[in-house]
């Protein structure tokens, strides 16, 4: 069992601003489709939070915690899921008295049977390292990694994501650890390689992580720690501070298709409350800002592009989309506007003229 500790950052607490909002804006987008994917079949569902702070900020705004779980519980499919599945939340804080202010939010709440909070007052990491070690086969899995530093073991979140059907939405505070690697580089502090080691699971950063740009920097450690974990997708968006700068990437990372499909919906969903940046594919590439109403002309040349090569099935094209940015939705409204105004064909179809009567596309 790990020694509790103090808050070293209770000034965290006293605003609530952007950062925090999107956060929990894509939380409880992802959770409401992520809780109905899972809950029809699972029999068990968890959600995680590493960090899990004291409920509500003083300006009165949700954390994390009662933001996942008041997503359940108001959930327009809860009594059906909760027939099928029960939903553990594990809420873990290493400060006493920040838990015991969540304890006495979660007091407010009437949980119905099947739904099971456990707040636990512990190291995150240690936690999550035993449960690992103890149990073969984790239950679906959304764990939440917000720490107040960069310090986030690599090799604890490999191990996690390898357990089961598990979905890691992970804050990297960016800022500090692009510090660290730059302080590492210059021969800096002493045991400052270790720690980023720890953090990137072995020493490939230090080849890995060399742009001069900072922003290509973000980009190289979110790729390498994409690599190391072992998550067959990784979608993430740059959250930029007053001074314009990158100061957290939100990273989700997943082995499944939904999952990739249901951040980039959210991704663009929570687009109105402020836009920000995200790589327009999982290759380096252009960064796209989202926006509530975007340019779509860069995915109508991404589609002529792949017909000019050959014919496409539709659902060939969203296949082909899911390692894009673009979501479905999006695709779909260009392909059907791209047929009205004559630049492609559908052929070998019957039916309605949609993705799933799957036509034959190509350029006229």
């Amino acid at each position: 069992m790990a020694s509790r500790a103090a808050d070293k950052h209770p000034q965290y607490w006293a605003e609530y601003t952007n950062l925090q909002q999107v956060k929990h804006d894509l939380i409880r987008c992802y959770l409401s489709g992520w809780f109905a994917k899972l809950g029809f079949w699972a029999g068990r569902v968890i959600y995680l939070d590493t960090h899990a702070g004291r409920g509500t900020y003083a300006t009165g705004q949700l954390g994390s915690p009662l933001v996942a779980l008041d997503t359940l519980l108001t959930h327009r499919a809860l009594a059906e899921l909760l027939r099928q599945s029960e939903f553990r939340f594990l809420f873990i804080e290493r400060d006493p008295d920040n838990l015991e202010r969540l304890k006495t939010e979660l007091a407010m709440r009437k949980l119905p049977d099947r739904v099971y909070v456990d707040p636990h007052c512990d190291d995150a990491f240690v936690v999550l390292d035993e449960i690992v070690r103890a149990i073969k086969g984790l239950a679906p899995a959304f764990v939440f990694v917000d720490p107040y530093g960069f310090k986030v073991p690599g090799a604890t979140l490999r191990a996690l994501l390898k357990a089961g059907r598990v979905e890691l939405f992970i804050n990297v505070i960016w800022r500090e650890l692009d510090m660290a690697i730059r302080q590492a580089q210059a021969g800096g502090k002493p045991g400052m390689e270790e720690a980023l080691s720890d953090v990137f699971d072995g020493e490939e950063w230090k080849s890995a992580v060399n742009s001069p740009d900072v922003d290509e920097r973000a980009d190289q450690a979110v790729q390498l720690l994409a690599n190391k974990i072992g998550a067959r997708w990784h979608t993430y968006i740059r959250m930029l501070g007053d001074n314009g700068r990158t100061r957290y990437v939100l990273v989700h990372l997943t082995n499944h298709d939904d999952g990739r499909d249901l951040m980039k919906d959210c991704i663009w969903k929570v687009a109105p409350h402020g836009g920000y940046y995200a790589r327009k594919s999982v290759d380096p590439g252009q960064l796209l800002l989202i926006t509530p109403t975007p340019d779509l002309m860069p995915l109508r040349d991404w589609v002529i592009q792949r017909l000019r090569v050959a014919p496409r099935r539709w659902q060939e094209l969203q296949v082909e989309l899911r390692p894009e940015l673009w979501r479905e939705s999006q695709l779909n409204g260009v392909v059907r506007a791209m047929r009205k105004e004559g630049l492609i064909v559908a052929e070998d179809y019957n039916g309605v003229f949609s993705p799933k009567a799957n036509p034959r596309l190509r350029l006229r």
